[in-house]
């Protein structure tokens, strides 16, 4: 069985192949990084009997308690001000009679 605290170093993740002349991206992770105080051992040691050996390295994204969570914050973040304003009235796309009368009734 893996140890969670192992280091987990992926070297290429592929995201796009076929004629595409992309560079594959790569990152290092640390498993024993991924796990917050609020994951009990009881569940990680859950997840390594269900996840197959091959994706044990991913087992962050089978955790429950980090599915409820948003991702930390990043600096290509941006604030979008919309204090105040509204959408324009209208509809997005084109109605027949019948709906434009159901939709203003």
């Amino acid at each position: 069985m893996k140890d969670v605290g192992e280091d987990v170093a992926i070297s290429s993740l592929h995201l796009f192949q076929g004629d595409m002349n992309l560079p594959p991206l790569s990152f290092h992770a640390s498993l024993g990084e991924q796990w917050d105080e609020e994951e009990e051992p009881e569940e990680i040691e859950a997840m390594l009997k269900v996840v197959p050996p091959s994706y044990h390295q991913y087992l962050d994204v089978f955790s429950k308690v980090k599915a409820e969570k948003l991702p930390s914050h990043r600096t290509w973040d941006h604030h979008i001000e919309s204090e105040g304003l509204l959408p324009p009235v209208g509809v997005i796309y084109s109605l027949s009679n019948q709906e434009s009368e159901t939709l203003w009734n």
